[in-house]
């Protein structure tokens, strides 16, 4: 599939023009990275254990679960405290 090229007045009009900055808020800007770091492993190990169908033990799996659920609510409580919500 051919792409349609823009005409040389568009297409330089489109170049450098900037972009407006998005409204966020400070709480978006700073993520606690004890926190990131804790959700990723916790998501890490939960995939590991859920693609691992052939050794289920299902203890490690429901821990698995356990830690991510609390890892997200950890995160989701950081961002509530920091005024977002």
């Amino acid at each position: 599939m051919d792409a349609i090229p823009c005409p040389p007045s568009l297409s330089s009009e489109l170049i450098d023009q900037p972009l407006a900055d998005p409204e966020v808020p400070d709480a978006c800007l700073v993520f606690d990275t004890a926190l990131a770091r804790r959700l990723a492993q916790a998501k890490a190990l939960l995939d590991r254990l859920e693609r691992d169908s052939d050794s289920r033990d299902l203890s490690a799996l429901g821990a698995a679960r356990i830690e991510f659920a609390q890892a997200s609510r950890a995160v989701a409580d950081d961002v509530l405290s920091r005024g977002l919500g």
